[in-house]
């Protein structure tokens, strides 16, 4: 009996990890979108497939996605020179944005879990430290 109530709070506690982790991925994925249309939009486009040739795509990215802190960090600090996403080389500038880390990891959050991106939940610590 001792067994099976141990396997149900496990299963209890498992869900509820599950379910809490799933919640809070998704309200920074709402707040990172807010951020997203006011700071990225015009270059990336609403569909996150950039300006071929002019700004790289965030959708299905595998410059975004290969490496979570440096984007965060290109994000924040700016970017400029050639980079390579998807095969095909972009040449130009993105200015930084003034971000908290929260606001920074709610943007990362959404750009990685949206337009085909399934990256999962990014934690603050992670972004902090990248950001160092």
């Amino acid at each position: 009996m001792n067994f099976i109530k141990s396997i149900i709070s496990l299963t209890v506690m498992l869900y509820t990890g599950f379910v809490f982790g799933q919640n809070e991925l998704q309200e920074r994925i709402n707040r990172g979108k807010q951020i997203y249309n006011v700071q990225c939009i015009a270059c990336h486009m609403e569909n996150g497939e950039g300006l071929t040739g002019a700004f790289p795509p965030l959708a299905k990215s595998d410059y975004l996605l290969s490496d979570i802190p440096r984007a965060a960090q290109n994000i924040l600090k700016g970017l400029s020179g050639e980079i390579k996403v998807n095969g095909v080389s972009y040449y130009g500038s993105m200015p930084s944005h003034n971000l908290s880390t929260k606001e920074l990891t709610d943007v990362v959050n959404y750009i990685s879990n949206s337009w085909g991106n399934e990256f999962g939940l990014i934690e603050e610590e992670t972004i902090a430290t990248a950001i160092k």
